[in-house]
Formats: structure tokens, sequence, C-alpha cells
């Protein structure tokens, strides 16, 4: 069993009645909630309403089945750590390999994307602040089991507009 020991600051603007002053707060994984999300199966394991705010973390198990459109946040900054396989990352106009142990960060307002190289990689997705796992739990499904869902095509429009609503723009894809 893995816990994670949060840790909270006294910064006015994110302290709310239930976590003021409150120094540490502990969540006992494994999830919250497991989604099969466009093409991917993905387990909430720290959410906004966990971090006051300040953070979300997802573990994503992902195929080139469910590589996402370019897309532009303007909430949140995006980050990836990959922990098995390998992504290729882009960021703004670089793309760049990653394998296992190694990061990228994508500020929010700057166009990105990955795509799985080969087989299935295994990530941690961060955003900050914290909410961005309400875009998936939208677009996404309570996972039945803890595998893989079955691939199928998105409805892409209806993608677009609740990304749209969360502040997420879905971008055409690379030429």
């Amino acid at each position: 069993m893995t816990v994670f020991n949060l840790f909270f600051g006294h910064n006015s603007a994110h302290d709310s009645m239930s976590q003021k002053g409150k120094l540490m707060t502990t969540i006992t994984a494994p999830h919250s909630q497991a989604l099969w999300m466009l093409n991917s199966l993905m387990i909430e394991r720290v959410t906004a309403d966990q971090t006051n705010g300040a953070f979300s973390m997802l573990e994503q198990w992902v195929t080139a089945d469910g590589n996402p459109l370019p897309h532009v946040h303007t909430h949140e900054d995006e980050a990836f750590l990959v922990v098995d396989g390998e992504l290729d990352v882009t960021v703004g106009e670089t793309t760049t390999r990653l394998g296992p142990g190694e990061f990228a960060f994508a500020p929010r307002g700057v166009p990105h994307t990955y795509a799985v190289v080969d087989g299935t990689a295994h990530l941690y997705v961060i955003a900050t602040p914290g909410g961005i796992e309400g875009f998936f739990r939208d677009v996404g499904e309570p996972a039945v089991a803890l595998e893989m869902p079955a691939p199928s095509a998105p409805d892409v429009a209806a993608v677009v507009s609740t990304a749209a609503r969360h502040g997420i723009a879905i971008l055409p894809p690379p030429a």
C-alpha cells in the first residue's frame, strides 16, 4: 500500500476553513477513482480536492490508440513522468523521446501532445493547479476493471466541446 503525505502551506488564497492551519493530510492509495479515458486506463492518485486545489496527479496506461490530439490548457500546467515504455512528447515545436524515469513539462498556453512509441506506456500526469481530473471524468467512464479498455473511436466533437468547457483547446492534428 502506498501512502502520500501532502503538506499544505498557509497561502490565504488557498486556505479553507477545513484546511487552515493543517500541516499535513495523508491519502491512502491505491486510488480514488479509476477511469477508462479515451482508450487508456487512468487512476486518480491525488485530486484537487485532496490538495486544496494545488495539484492533481493521475497514473495512466496508454497505447497509440489513446494518443491525444495536440491541445492547449488555459487553466493548468501539465507534466508527464514516464514509468515504463516510451513517449514522443511534443511541447511547442520541440519533440523529445522520453523513457522510464524521464519527465516533460508543458506550461499552460503552450500546445503539446504525446505519442506512444510502441506497446503500452505507463506514466504519471501531474497538473498544477489541480482540477484536470474533472475533464478526464467528463470524457471518460468509470473503469469496471483495472485493465485497458477495448479500443474505440472517440466522439471527437464531444471531446472538443467538453475540453472547451474545461479550458482546453483541442488543435488539429499536424499536417
